[in-house]
């Protein structure tokens, strides 16, 4: 697992970084985690990330087995 990933996404969780930082990161930790680049996080993908992964299904709340950025950004706000 990626510590830098878990690492910033539990700052984003717990809400440690300003408004322009975490939007920088938002962005930057959703393209580290899609893997393939299709815009898009699978349950692997976000399975890299424990916090994702343990809360995916009520992150995913189109449940479409996928989290979009506007989903992973409503999560971490």
């Amino acid at each position: 697992m990626n510590k830098r990933i878990l690492a910033i996404s539990s700052l984003l969780t717990l809400g440690f970084l300003g408004a322009n930082a975490h939007a920088m990161d938002v962005h930057a930790t959703f393209n580290e985690l899609d893997k393939d680049s299709n815009g898009t996080l699978s349950e692997a993908e976000a399975g890299e990330d424990a916090v994702l992964h343990e809360n995916f299904s009520q992150i995913d709340t189109n449940q479409n087995g996928l989290l979009s950025l506007d989903e992973f950004k409503k999560f971490i706000q």
